[in-house]
């Protein structure tokens, strides 16, 4: 259907526009042509997201062969953040399901400008043989369909009969000479070029589903009703997208699509077809029809896949209202709704200090620690010395008297202590009761003497190791050292 063009569109579509954007960027050629190499040509729907800085890396060191490094002075990474996170960027960066790297695809505006970037650098074969006989019979299927007129329809079908019949004859008595060489290239261009617009429109199916599950947890957020009611409405939206003409066709293709007969056909129909003369010569130009299948299967699981994402985001939001979690539910829900309300329209133009800022909590600190800035495990490597030493002069003398000097731990007087503690308590005592009956004058030599006694079994000793005790001491006036330890309880032997 066009679409009325009036000033007021225009003007809007002007500002706005993400395809308009990218013509008038200062990187168009980088840009377009990058694309271009990394998604259409190789017919690619996503990109790993350390593959495709990969890809720029390569695309960048071919251009700066050409023009200097001046060219593009940053780096790949650097130009691939700029074009996710730049506001309406041109890639969309998300994480799949069941995958832990992160991948890049590109939004339908920026392939259909690519797209027709295409069209108007001239196209190799312009057909119109071919698309007159399918605009002629799309036609007559259009007539028939939407005809109630029985006899009608009964005379057309006799004269299809016919023409099949004269059809049959023409080869029984080799009659029939098929399509000219021109025919047959004009219909494979024609067969390619569809194709790839069927391709295109998936990623703007997607667009569409992806919204509609944005709006879904938008709607969750902001209604503060009874479940009950958001359901409804949620439901309700959804009811609108699934008996959509979008919707319908787009189930009626996957149904089609996963059909073994229609997969089996297709597979020997193109096999057989890109085998002859003419096909060999396309597939040298172009290898999209080659893989055609299983690039409809993939776009149509991406797409399918993100349909289900509203599904399961219904799922987790019945199954997260219980009791046990409701306060939590609450809170999230609270700063959700707060964020949609100052991201919608009617805040965008609010004074600087309305804004708020979401990653900032007074008196508190959070430590970021993403997991995709953690580096690579590199293995150790041993050094290994292929010189000589030099030595030193021998006759130099050092006192080593401060090194060797070490504390000296009576360990009797410890086993008085823990006696004493025994003979006190009854019979039981704990490390902690002993030390704080009898400080800690060496610190953790001290301690660890405590301890040694306790493995041993010099006096009787029961080690929890299922439980902790904590020691503290001042080996200075203003220092304090605590440690925790395996729960150590001594006891008085029969």
């Amino acid at each position: 259907m066009n679409t009325a063009l009036s000033y007021d569109q225009l003007e809007q579509f002007k500002e706005h526009s993400l395809a308009l954007r990218l013509l008038r960027s200062q990187h168009f050629a980088l840009l377009a042509s990058f694309f271009h190499h990394a998604f259409i040509a190789t017919n690619r729907r996503s990109i790993p997201y350390l593959e495709l800085v990969a890809i720029l890396e390569q695309h960048l060191f071919n251009i700066t062969d050409s023009y200097g490094e001046e060219k593009y002075p940053k780096s790949a990474r650097a130009y691939v953040d700029d074009w996710i996170n730049a506001k309406g960027g041109y890639l969309r960066k998300y994480l799949p399901v069941h995958a832990d790297e992160p991948e890049c695809d590109l939004l339908p505006e920026v392939e259909k400008v690519l797209r027709w970037l295409e069209e108007i650098q001239g196209r190799q074969f312009v057909g119109t043989e071919s698309r007159l006989k399918m605009l002629l019979d799309l036609i007559g299927e259009l007539v028939q369909g939407t005809s109630e007129d029985s006899a009608a329809k009964l005379h057309t079908l006799r004269a299809r009969k016919a023409e099949l019949e004269q059809e049959i004859i023409a080869v029984e008595q080799g009659k029939d000479s098929g399509f000219s060489d021109t025919q047959i290239r004009e219909r494979l261009f024609l067969l390619s070029n569809m194709s790839r617009q069927l391709l295109g429109d998936f990623r703007q199916v997607e667009a569409n589903f992806r919204s509609l599950d944005k709006e879904t947890r938008k709607t969750i957020s902001l209604r503060g009703g009874h479940k009950g009611e958001v359901l409804d409405h949620i439901f309700s939206h959804q009811d609108v997208i699934d008996d959509s003409d979008e919707g319908q066709s787009f189930s009626a293709f996957f149904e089609l699509l996963m059909t073994p007969q229609l997969r089996d056909s297709m597979r020997h129909n193109l096999q057989q077809l890109l085998g002859q003369e003419q096909g060999k010569i396309l597939v040298q130009q172009d290898t999209l029809l080659s893989h055609l299948y299983s690039y409809l299967l993939e776009a149509g699981a991406k797409v399918h896949g993100t349909r289900q994402q509203i599904t399961d985001q219904l799922r987790r939001y019945i199954q997260e209202q219980s009791q046990d979690n409701r306060r939590i539910i609450e809170l999230i829900n609270q700063f959700e709704a707060l964020a949609h309300q100052r991201l919608s329209p009617e805040h965008s133009q609010a004074p600087l200090d309305l804004k708020v800022d979401f990653t900032t909590v007074a008196g508190m600190q959070a430590a970021i620690n993403p997991i995709f800035s953690r580096q690579l495990y590199q293995e150790t490597h041993s050094e290994h010395i292929d010189s000589q030493p030099e030595l030193g002069d021998a006759s130099e003398q050092v006192d080593l008297t401060p090194l060797l000097a070490i504390s000296h731990i009576d360990e009797q007087q410890l086993q008085k202590n823990i006696s004493q503690c025994l003979l006190d308590s009854g019979g039981q005592t704990t490390l902690p009761q002993i030390i704080t009956r009898y400080p800690l004058r060496y610190g953790l030599d001290e301690l660890l003497t405590y301890i040694k006694l306790a493995c041993e079994q010099i006096l009787p000793a029961h080690i929890d190791e299922q439980q902790e005790q904590t020691i503290s001491w001042q080996p200075e006036p203003s220092l304090t050292r605590t440690i925790k330890i395996p729960a150590i309880t001594f006891i008085r032997s029969r």
